[in-house]
């Protein structure tokens, strides 16, 4: 969509989060009956849906299910109540996640950042439920409940939803070992010897990119996998350098992510690749494209064949990774379970909504398409989020693969947005701590791409996830003509690094280039003139900086005061007043 294309509605989510950052750095008050409504939400009729019961029938085990609870509200009623619960927690955001979250006009805590009332979940846990994982964003909980008590917890008067927990999909990758990579292959021009991963960086241009300097250096990224093997000599400088921030286990609610006791064998195998793929190094064997980046490690996805794997610890994770302030997350795992070939619109899938929230808060989010190609509309959850890089794969060849998930998403949106090699990709190998081998699957095109956005976010720091994206869709070699196979293609780091957004001097108000017109536009305008922050990006060459509402040649004051007249009171009329 062109940005003269403005819409007024955001995704979920982000309009939500973009109202309420705003109310935390200006003095401009809203009040009413729709400011209620965004922070108190009414309960569904029905509670539980006929689909979810219909779930629930299959999957009850023992007279138990394992659900979502939604709630109502957090507590608080009014906006002024929300102001001051939300001030509260000002100082738990990280420095980090906090200077991450200004590049999206937030400047203070939001309603996402306020806890679930704990007595909802007590009372949860009254009615029998073994809760599972809390979501601050979803304002919800996941429990193991008796299936007969589900109607006593549907009656509760702040229970807005109940749903089944979707289940993880566990990736149709293939695995296979080789003790020594094999010789020759494709010349990479770059200053390191990239041994056999010198083909799938090639193919992204990865080489002129470390030439540059860009190797992932003070980017911070989440891997969220299914654990991985942190002895591995692919990341013994990632850890002799300190570069290694933190790790959590979800499913043990430990901070070790290696295998324990009560994991199965394989447990470490998926995640110890991806993270190689991405940010590996050993010299003359594999090189991730961000190789010196800082990770921190979730291990969310239980292995156990006799233990539900599901997608609430994903969410908690993504949570974690934004609150320690990640600027990327990074993950090749897919849910779909009982979604229905509607939910995949952008909106409904429980993951899908946490990764677009995500990048409401400033984080990159790439993720696998999944591997059920070649028909249409294969993808799993959150491949289909609006606001995130959703990977497809190709062969070495730079054919797509037949097993690559296609689009497009339910609502028609083109699907994936980008691919990089996801077949005979060389990678570390779980196994022993030397080992390496070849894995195929978008589980491994993924963390190429994630790797590349670390490049392109060294490179350009202030650049918001929205930017990214565009950048890295718009150096693919099919961004002329986008389909549901490729997407926008394969990428080109340096194109991408390199990349000038284009000016469309008629569309000055949308300040954050995010094809969205929100009061996060309206916060940069406020941060720059009451508060002295930078001015609004000028992407392109534009004879007047974007935000010049009265055309003056310049921000001001008055430039606020017709922003908020655009936004929350007159819903119609040009953006931008001088194409009058």
């Amino acid at each position: 969509m062109a940005k003269s294309q403005i819409r007024r509605s955001a995704e979920f989510g982000f309009m939500l989060l973009s109202v309420i950052g705003l109310f935390f750095i200006t003095p401009v008050e809203i009040s009413g009956s729709d400011r209620t409504r965004e922070i108190i939400s009414q309960k569904l009729d029905p509670i539980i849906s006929a689909p979810t019961e219909r779930l629930l029938d299959r999957s009850e085990k023992d007279g138990l299910v394992t659900v979502w609870v939604f709630f109502t509200d957090k507590g608080v009623r009014t906006q002024h109540e929300l102001a001051a619960a939300a001030d509260k927690y000002r100082t738990a955001i990280t420095s980090r996640a906090a200077q991450r979250r200004t590049k999206t006009g937030i400047t203070g805590p939001t309603f996402f950042d306020l806890p679930v009332v704990q007595s909802y979940v007590s009372t949860a846990q009254n009615l029998g439920g073994k809760l599972r994982s809390v979501s601050r964003w979803l304002n919800a909980a996941s429990f193991t409940i008796e299936r007969s008590r589900l109607q006593d917890l549907a009656a509760l008067p702040f229970v807005r939803e109940i749903r089944s927990v979707a289940k993880y999909r566990m990736p149709r990758d293939e695995m296979t070992e080789e003790t020594l990579p094999k010789t020759g292959g494709v010349a990479l021009p770059g200053p390191y010897d990239y041994g056999t991963s010198a083909g799938q960086l090639a193919m992204i241009n990865v080489g002129l990119a470390h030439n540059d300097g860009y190797d992932g250096s003070g980017i911070l990224v989440c891997m969220i996998d299914t654990g991985f093997r942190k002895d591995h000599d692919a990341f013994a400088a990632a850890y002799a350098e300190g570069r290694v921030l933190a790790e959590h286990d979800f499913i043990f609610d430990d901070d070790d992510v290696q295998n324990e006791i009560e994991d199965i064998a394989s447990q470490h195998n998926h995640g110890t690749s991806t993270w190689s793929v991405l940010g590996g190094e050993v010299e003359g064997q594999l090189y991730g494209p961000a190789f010196k980046a800082s990770f921190i490690l979730a291990k969310t996805e239980d292995m156990r064949g006799e233990t539900a794997v599901e997608e609430d610890y994903w969410v908690e994770a993504a949570e974690w990774a934004e609150s320690f302030g990640a600027d990327i997350i990074s993950s090749s795992l897919g849910y779909t379970d009982w979604y229905d070939p509607e939910d995949f619109d952008g909106n409904t899938c429980v993951t899908t909504v946490a990764a677009d929230i995500a990048a409401s808060l400033g984080v990159v989010v790439c993720v696998s398409a999944g591997n059920y190609g070649p028909n249409p509309s294969t993808l799993l959850a959150p491949a289909d989020a609006d606001s995130i890089l959703a990977v497809g794969a190709v062969y070495n060849t730079e054919l797509i693969t037949s097993f690559s998930s296609r689009g497009p998403t339910y609502d028609a949106r083109t699907k994936p947005e980008v691919c990089a090699q996801g077949s005979d990709c060389w990678v570390a190998s779980a196994n022993t701590t030397n080992s390496f081998g070849y894995g195929s699957g978008t589980s491994y095109a993924c963390p190429l791409v994630a790797g590349a956005a670390a490049l392109v976010l060294q490179a350009h720091p202030g650049w918001t996830p929205m930017q990214v994206r565009e950048a890295l869709m718009q150096s693919g070699d099919h961004a002329a003509a986008p389909d549901n196979a490729y997407g926008w293609g394969i990428i080109d780091v340096m194109a991408a690094i390199n990349y000038s957004f284009p000016c469309e001097c008629g569309t000055f108000c949308d300040l954050n280039d995010d094809e969205l017109i929100t009061p996060v536009d309206l916060a940069y305008l406020v941060n720059f003139v009451y508060r002295g922050y930078e001015a609004p990006a000028l992407l392109g060459d534009c004879p007047r900086p974007n935000g010049d509402w009265d055309c003056s040649g310049g921000i001001t004051p008055m430039d606020v005061i017709l922003m908020i007249n655009f936004v929350y009171r007159s819903f119609g009329g040009a953006c931008d007043p001088c194409a009058e």
